[in-house]
């Protein structure tokens, strides 16, 4: 192991002896040790990879997909090796799953939902049609457009929720029955349906129609906002409760973007713009539709990449300090773990840059750090060469594409967690000891991180330099015990040594925040802090770790 420089006195490390005794060793080197060359495939390059090594019984959810595709033994590979269920919409993947019991962990997915919207004119011959009351009409019984399409009514009743979830129930649950074994995750790829149409007033727009106008009137709500986000979830869940009907499992659902809000508080005019998650939640704080929130998490889109502001408000933009807005605001209404919507970016978009491996691996361990349980890893190129060579596994050269080198980072991650779910399971987020900036119209929440000392830079803003941090450094706590899980990344800038204070007992703590993150294990052994690294290898965290 590398030695680790710590500054503080009555810091001591642990040992690799002590490390190795505590986590098992293991050397971790690729399994198909080869040359890359202009003839290798994806499948190659993930082979060639060093593969994770997954803490056994584990019950983190598995890696899920939402790409345009890769070849039926890519998608066997990553089931095999890197956390990732079986997609057994995908080839004949549901016949693999029958032929090795047990083998693997199931996932599907419900996509082109806004298909069965679209066909109020019954261009989709092919699905069954959803009842009349099921669009936004005006006072003339006449079905509004939107640029065209139809809007969805918040009053649109029950039944047309429950035929769309019957049809993709009975599609996914006769793969199930194929695979002989219960689905374990499912994502709901989402974009359809009731929506905030932006900018209109949505009392104006609903209101036009007689049946809305009277059922937000008997709802006892006096806010539009409120109306519209208890209606989307009821209709949501309507749809994934006829969806588990037809399955023999009850397995995770994920609706994508469902979340607090990553941006929630950032400027005044939020509500327009997303659902308010206090209404996916039953007078219990029971999820109505996913079991986690699900936010987007992709890299310098519709955020300012690892570090950044957003100009016009004069606050931090960045990815880490969304996540945590949406993590701190689940938490408070109390739900601490999260399955979000992850890329590292993709080619093809100008101005979309991708994002270095490292930066990458750092932001993913600190994601898991402030609750995590899985993410679906998300990619976009879906035509031309590139494509063609992913999906049907196609010579693509020498270098590692971008979707299989994201895919393996995210299965490094994963496995490093699988080692630390304790931390996960029993542990909770610690909220340091600042606010969240994101405090306009909304609850103020607390920021979910500590301050690394003298870790800042200044960024211009609309209204003058902008104060951001340059490292992150997030912590969780075992309850009622004296140990800590902290991770320190270099977001901005090399590697390098970082002070912080996390708990008055641990004093003063150094940590060596990389670029890929460093994930630490910390106790109070005899009134000192205990520090052990646990991934001495950055960008294969694992490698020391066995099983």
């Amino acid at each position: 192991m590398k030695k680790l420089h710590l500054g503080s006195m009555r810091s001591t490390i642990s040992s690799a002896l002590s490390f190795a005794m505590t986590f098992g060793m293991v050397v971790n080197t690729p399994i198909y040790a080869q040359t890359l060359t202009s003839q290798s495939t994806p499948l190659d390059h993930l082979k060639a990879a060093p593969r994770p090594v997954f803490k056994k019984g584990n019950t983190l959810l598995p890696l899920t997909q939402a790409h345009c595709g890769l070849s039926k033994e890519t998608y066997i590979e990553l089931a095999n090796y890197w956390g990732y269920g079986l997609p057994i919409q995908s080839a004949d993947l549901a016949q693999v799953a029958k032929a090795n019991p047990g083998r693997y962990q199931l996932v599907a997915e419900v996509g082109e939902v806004y298909r069965f919207y679209d066909n109020y004119d019954g261009r989709y011959s092919y699905l069954p049609k959803l009842p009349p009351n099921t669009w936004l009409r005006d006072k003339n019984g006449k079905i509004i457009l939107n640029g065209g399409r139809p809007i969805v009514s918040p009053a649109a009743p029950n039944e047309a929720f429950q035929i769309i979830g019957d049809y993709y129930g009975k599609l996914i649950g006769q793969l199930e029955r194929t695979a002989g074994q219960p689905m374990k995750v499912i994502n709901n790829q989402g974009e359809s349906g009731l929506w905030l149409l932006l900018d209109n007033d949505p009392e104006v727009l609903f209101g036009q129609d007689p049946q809305v106008k009277a059922d937000f009137n008997n709802s006892g709500l006096n806010d539009w906002f409120a109306y519209i986000s208890r209606n989307k979830a009821r209709q949501e869940g309507v749809l994934k409760q006829k969806l588990f009907s037809n399955l023999q499992s009850t397995p995770g659902y994920f609706w994508y973007q469902e979340q607090y809000g990553t941006e929630r508080g950032r400027w005044a005019g939020w509500p327009w713009y997303m659902f308010k998650y206090e209404n996916f939640l039953d007078s219990n704080r029971k999820p109505i539709v996913s079991n986690y929130t699900a936010p987007e998490m992709y890299f310098n889109f519709h955020n300012s990449g690892w570090t950044g502001v957003e100009y016009n408000t004069g606050v931090p933009w960045d990815a880490l300090t969304q996540a945590l807005n949406n993590i701190s605001g689940a938490i408070g209404l109390g739900q601490k773990y999260t399955y979000p919507w992850i890329s590292m970016g993709w080619e093809g978009y100008a101005g979309q840059p991708i994002s270095s491996p490292d930066t990458f691996m750092g932001m993913m361990k600190a994601y898991y750090t402030a609750g995590a349980v899985g993410s679906v890893g998300g990619y976009f190129v879906c035509s031309g060469p590139l494509w063609e060579a992913l999906n049907y596994n196609k010579p693509i050269g020498a270098t590692t594409p971008t979707l299989i080198r994201q895919l393996t980072i995210q299965g490094h991650a994963h496995a490093l967690f699988s080692h630390l779910e304790e931390y996960l399971r029993k542990g909770d987020l610690l909220p340091g000891p600042k606010l969240h900036p994101y405090q306009s119209w909304t609850n103020i929440l607390p920021a979910m991180e500590f301050p690394a000392e003298g870790q800042t830079q200044q960024l211009q803003g609309r209204w003058g330099p902008v104060t951001v941090p340059t490292a992150r450094v997030l912590a969780r706590k075992i309850v009622g015990e004296d140990r800590w899980l902290v991770t320190a990344w270099a977001n901005v800038g090399n590697d390098r040594d970082v002070k912080v204070k996390i708990d008055n007992r641990l004093g003063t703590l150094t940590l060596r925040a990389r670029k890929a993150g460093s994930v630490y294990v910390v106790k109070l052994v005899n009134g000192l802090p205990q520090l052990t690294l646990i991934d001495s290898d950055a960008m294969n965290p694992t490698k020391f770790l066995s099983p």
